[in-house]
C-alpha cells in the first residue's frame, strides 16, 4: 500500500484484497449493493404485513358501516361528515406516530416526555381541526341538507375526541414497541393505525348517531 492512498478507502476491506492489490472500492460497492438489497427485502416484508393489517381494518370498517348504514342515514349530514373525519383522525394519528418515531432517534431520548408531548399536541390539533370541520359541516348541512347545526358539530367533535382518546395513547405505545423491536415504524405503524382508526371511527359515529337521533 502506497502512502498516497487514502486510509478511509480501506477501512473494513478484506485483508486479502489489500494484500493482493485489488481495487478496494469494488469491495465496498459489492457490500453496499448486498446490504441495500437486504434492507429493501426487509422493508418490503414489513410494508406487506402492514398493508394486510390495514386491509383487515378497512374491511372491518366497511362491515360496521354496512350494519349501521340505515341508522346513520337517518341523521342528516352524517354521511357528509364521515369521510372527512375518518381521514382527519388517521392523518393526525399518522403524524403523531411519525413524530414519535423520529424523536426516538435522538441521543438519549426521554421516552415519557416524547410520548406525552406528542399525544398532547395531537389532542390540541384534534380539538382545533374538529371544530373547524364541525362548524363547516354544520353550516353546509343547515343550508343544503335541512340538518341541525349543533348536532353535526357535536357529532364531529365527540367522535374525534373519543377516537383520539383511544387511538393516540395506543398507537404511541405501538410505535415505541415496534421501534424497540428493531423494525421500522414508518413501514408498519402507518397502515396499522389507518385500518384501526377507520374501524373505530365508523363504530364511534354509529354509536353517537344512535344517541342523537
Amino acid at each position: 500500500m502506497t502512502t498516497s492512498q487514502n486510509p478511509t478507502t480501506i477501512i473494513g476491506a478484506d485483508l486479502h484484497d489489500i494484500q493482493y492489490g485489488k481495487r478496494v472500492h469494488r469491495h465496498w460497492h459489492y457490500v453496499y449493493k448486498k446490504r441495500r438489497k437486504k434492507a429493501e427485502n426487509i422493508s418490503s416484508k414489513q410494508i406487506t404485513i402492514g398493508q394486510l393489517i390495514a386491509l383487515c381494518g378497512s374491511l372491518t370498517a366497511g362491515y360496521i358501516l354496512e350494519l349501521n348504514k340505515d341508522q346513520i342515514a337517518l341523521f342528516a349530514g352524517a354521511l357528509l361528515l364521515l369521510p372527512g373525519i375518518i381521514d382527519l383522525a388517521a392523518s393526525i394519528t399518522g403524524a403523531m406516530c411519525a413524530k414519535i418515531n423520529h424523536r426516538l432517534d435522538n441521543t438519549n431520548p426521554k421516552l415519557l416526555n416524547i410520548l406525552m408531548s406528542s399525544i398532547g399536541f395531537s389532542f390540541l390539533l384534534t380539538l382545533f381541526s374538529s371544530s373547524i370541520v364541525g362548524i363547516t359541516g354544520g353550516l353546509i348541512g343547515e343550508l343544503f341538507f335541512d340538518s341541525t347545526f349543533w348536532k353535526i358539530l357535536v357529532l364531529c367533535q365527540a367522535s374525534m375526541i373519543i377516537v383520539g382518546t383511544i387511538t393516540f395513547p395506543l398507537m404511541a405505545g405501538v410505535t415505541y414497541l415496534v421501534k424497540k423491536s428493531g423494525l421500522d415504524p414508518d413501514n408498519i405503524v402507518g397502515p396499522v393505525e389507518t385500518g384501526f382508526t377507520d374501524a373505530l371511527m365508523v363504530l364511534t359515529v354509529s354509536v353517537i348517531v344512535r344517541i342523537l337521533v
